[in-house]
């Protein structure tokens, strides 16, 4: 099973060498360009099914590595993940900071670089046009993941998501799927709405 999953991933690698080689030498399409960002996607999907291989231990990281080489072909849905990633382990940090138990000088400096890079890499999916990853930095504002608490920007990145996404029939899906389903956030995003 391991040899199967090497020789996979040693062909999408040598596709991509290929095409990162085309790149230099050449002005490429944005058909080759996607065809890239496909393989990159297509090499993570494998490594996100490795982690935890005792045959592959840094397959988790690779697999950011894929989704990184990807952002920086400039795809919108490859900043989103990371970001998303990205995001999720500094909000584990600043948990630790909080409990205390495993406070540290070290950590939070860690913790403030991986705030700082989660939003580089969610202002840029949202400059490429990403729904998702303005309503995340939405809810980044009114929770203060990284930046300093501003609900009001928080529900305006949201309102602008849906209305992008021409979406208000299913908000409340939406807000399921955010976790946000207090009534005070849906009455909130609702003035924001009729304010619009």
């Amino acid at each position: 099973m391991a040899y199967l999953k090497r020789w996979k991933i040693k062909r999408i690698v040598k596709k991509i060498k290929a095409m990162q080689a085309n790149r230099v030498n050449n002005q490429p399409g944005d058909e080759m360009l996607k065809k890239e960002i496909a393989y990159y996607f297509e090499l993570a999907s494998v490594y996100s099914k490795l982690k935890g291989s005792k045959k592959f231990p840094f397959a988790n990281l690779m697999y950011q590595e894929c989704y990184r080489a990807a952002a920086g072909l400039d795809d919108a849905e490859a900043n989103y993940q990371l970001g998303q990633m990205v995001l999720e382990e500094a909000k584990f940090r600043q948990n630790l900071e909080k409990e205390g138990v495993f406070q540290s000088e070290a950590n939070l400096k860690k913790c403030n670089q991986l705030f700082e890079e989660a939003h580089a890499y969610l202002s840029a999916a949202i400059a490429l046009g990403h729904v998702a990853a303005k309503r995340l930095r939405g809810l980044c504002y009114i929770n203060g993941w990284g930046l300093e608490p501003d609900k009001k920007a928080g529900f305006e990145l949201i309102v602008a998501s849906i209305e992008q996404e021409g979406s208000w029939d299913r908000v409340p899906q939406i807000f399921a799927a955010m976790g946000l389903n207090k009534p005070e956030f849906f009455s909130q995003i609702m003035q924001r709405r009729k304010s619009s």
